[in-house]
C-alpha cells in the first residue's frame, strides 16, 4: 500500500503531537500514581516536583510533626500552654531518626528553591529538639534565596532572632536572669516576655512575643526592650518540670526602666505533696477529706478543685479550676460535705461545638462536686507574707498529670441529673418537671434557664421563678435569688 508524503507527515505529525502531551503529562500522572521518586529524577524542574518532595518530607514526619508539642511555657504571673496542639509520643531517639531521614531527602535533592518547605521544616525539628547551629544555618540559607511567599516571613524572622540572640551582643541588657530547677541552673530553656497589661496570649506563644535560650549556666539576656512591666515565662519541655512548680518571686513581673539592667530569676522549686484522695479514688457518701503533706516554710495553705470537660464524645476538652474554700489552712487536714458544696452555684459556663450543639458545665448545674463527676484537688502553701511557695498543681492535666484526680460515686443521680451529664437539656428539663416541687430538681432548672440550654441568654425571671419554689432554700439559694432579682431590675432600667 502506498501512502502520499503529505498523509505520512500529517501522522508523523500527530505521532508527535502525541508523544509530546504524553510527555508533558507524565509529570501529572507521575504525581497523582505515587511515583514522586521517579519524578523528581525525570522532571526535578516541574511544577509538580515541590508537591511530589513535600509527599516524600510528610511520609517521613507525618508521626512527628515539628517536634515543638513536648514543650510546655510556664508563665510568672500564673497558669501554663502547650507550644503545639501536637499529641505526638515519639521520644528523642525516634526525633533523631526522623531528622535524619529528612537530611537524607535534602542532600539527595539538593537545597534548592523546591526544596525550601522541606528545608524549613527541617530547620522547626532542629530548633526543636535544641540543635540550635543546624537550625539556624538552615534558616539563613532559607533567607538568602528568597522567593518563600509559601512560608510566614514573620515567623521565620521570629525564629531567626531566637537563635541570634544566642550569641554574645554589645550593650548593656535590658533583662536578665537565671532559670533555676532546684539548685540546678537550666541550660537552653527558651525564655519569653510580654507586657503585663497585655491580655491577649497566642498560642503556640514563641514567635510572637520577645524570646531568647539561656546559657549553659541558665541565665538569660534581652537586648533593646522598650521600658515597661513585663511578665516572663519559661519554656522547658514537661519531663523537666515533673514535680516542680515555679515559686512566685517578690515581684511576679520584670520591671524594665531603661537605664539600668533589670533582673529577674526564675525558680522552679519542689510541689506540694497531695496524700489523699489519690488518683481514681472513688469517694463514696458526703464527706470529702483532704490531706497533704507539711511544706518547708508554709505558713498557711489554700485549697482548690478542678472540673474536668468533656465533650459529648467523652473527649477531655479542658478544666475550670476555682477555690473550694476561702480559708487558710494550718495543719494538713480539711473536711467538707459533698451536699454543702454543690449547694453553691458559682460554675456556670456555655460551649459551643463545630455544629452548633451547646454544651453546658455540668459542675455548673449539678454541684461543683456532682455525683458520677470526675475532679482534680491541689493545695497551695504560701509563706507569711501571703507568697505562694508552692503548689501540689501540675502543669498538663492528661494521663501523666501528678494532681490526683478523683471520682465522686454516682449514687442519688435522678433521671433528669443523668441526662444533664448527657448533655440532653430538654429532656432533662421535662424530667425535672415531672418531679413537681423537689428542691433540688428546681434548683436545676433554675440553673438551666439562668444559661439559657441554645445559643440565646438565658431567663432570669425563668429562673427566679423556679428559685422562689424551692421550700427550704439554703444560703446560696437566697444569694441566687438576689443576685436575680438585681438582674432583672437592671434589664428594665435598660
Amino acid at each position: 500500500m502506498r501512502l502520499k508524503v503529505r498523509t505520512l507527515a500529517g501522522m508523523l505529525a500527530t505521532l508527535l503531537l502525541l508523544g509530546w502531551f504524553g510527555y508533558k503529562e507524565l509529570p501529572s500522572f507521575l504525581y497523582h500514581q505515587g511515583y514522586n521518586q521517579a519524578l523528581l529524577q525525570w522532571f526535578p524542574n516541574d511544577e509538580y516536583a515541590r508537591p511530589a518532595i513535600n509527599r516524600l518530607a510528610m511520609d517521613i514526619t507525618s508521626e512527628m510533626g515539628t517536634g515543638d508539642s513536648e514543650y510546655i511555657f510556664v508563665k510568672s504571673s500564673g497558669g501554663a500552654s502547650s507550644s503545639g496542639s501536637g499529641s505526638t509520643k515519639l521520644d528523642r531517639e525516634e526525633r533523631a531518626d526522623i531528622i535524619h531521614k529528612l537530611e537524607k531527602l535534602l542532600a539527595q535533592y539538593g537545597h534548592t528553591e523546591q526544596m525550601s518547605s522541606v528545608a524549613y521544616n527541617l530547620a522547626l525539628m532542629h530548633f526543636w529538639m535544641g540543635n540550635w547551629d543546624r537550625a539556624e544555618s538552615l534558616l539563613l540559607a532559607i533567607e538568602r534565596m528568597g522567593g518563600h511567599g509559601w512560608i510566614s516571613q514573620e515567623e521565620q524572622g521570629a525564629y531567626l532572632a531566637i537563635l541570634e540572640s544566642r550569641h554574645k551582643q554589645k550593650g548593656l541588657p535590658s533583662l536578665e536572669g537565671i532559670v533555676r530547677i532546684g539548685d540546678q541552673p537550666v541550660p537552653n530553656a527558651f525564655v519569653m516576655i510580654q507586657r503585663a497589661n497585655d491580655s491577649t496570649y497566642y498560642s503556640p506563644p514563641l514567635t510572637h512575643y520577645p524570646a531568647t535560650i539561656t546559657d549553659e549556666n541558665g541565665r538569660y539576656r534581652f537586648y533593646g526592650i522598650d521600658p515597661g512591666e513585663y511578665n516572663v515565662a519559661i519554656g522547658v519541655r514537661t519531663e523537666q518540670i515533673n514535680g516542680y512548680y515555679m515559686t512566685e518571686t517578690e515581684s511576679k513581673t520584670a520591671d524594665i526602666d531603661g537605664e539600668a539592667t533589670a533582673l529577674h530569676d526564675v525558680q522552679f522549686v519542689p510541689q506540694v505533696m497531695a496524700v489523699s484522695p489519690g488518683r481514681n479514688e472513688l469517694i463514696q457518701g458526703d464527706e470529702l477529706r483532704l490531706q497533704w503533706k507539711s511544706y518547708d516554710g508554709a505558713a498557711y495553705y489554700k485549697l482548690n478543685i478542678t472540673y474536668m470537660h468533656r465533650d459529648r464524645s467523652g473527649k477531655y476538652t479542658g478544666a475550670t479550676t476555682t477555690a473550694l474554700s476561702d480559708q487558710k489552712y494550718s495543719s494538713q487536714e480539711a473536711v467538707f460535705s459533698i451536699r454543702e458544696i454543690n449547694g453553691v452555684y458559682t460554675m456556670s459556663g456555655k460551649s459551643y461545638g463545630q455544629n452548633g450543639e451547646v454544651t453546658l458545665n455540668t459542675a455548673g448545674l449539678l454541684g461543683m462536686l456532682y455525683p458520677g463527676g470526675e475532679f482534680a484537688w491541689s493545695v497551695d502553701a504560701y509563706d507569711e507574707h501571703d507568697r505562694k511557695l508552692s503548689s501540689s498543681a501540675g502543669y498538663f492535666l492528661h494521663q501523666d498529670a501528678i494532681t490526683p484526680i478523683f471520682r465522686v460515686a454516682d449514687i442519688g443521680l435522678s433521671e433528669g441529673d443523668r441526662l444533664v451529664i448527657a448533655a440532653q437539656y430538654e429532656e432533662a428539663i421535662e424530667a425535672y418537671k415531672r418531679e413537681g416541687d423537689n428542691d433540688h430538681a428546681l434548683r436545676v432548672l433554675a440553673r438551666l434557664a439562668d444559661q439559657g440550654i441554645g445559643k440565646e441568654d438565658g431567663d432570669p425571671a425563668k429562673a427566679l421563678a423556679y428559685m422562689e419554689r424551692i421550700r427550704e432554700p439554703w444560703e446560696s439559694d437566697k444569694e441566687f435569688i438576689h443576685t436575680l432579682r438585681d438582674r432583672i431590675q437592671r434589664q428594665k432600667r435598660v
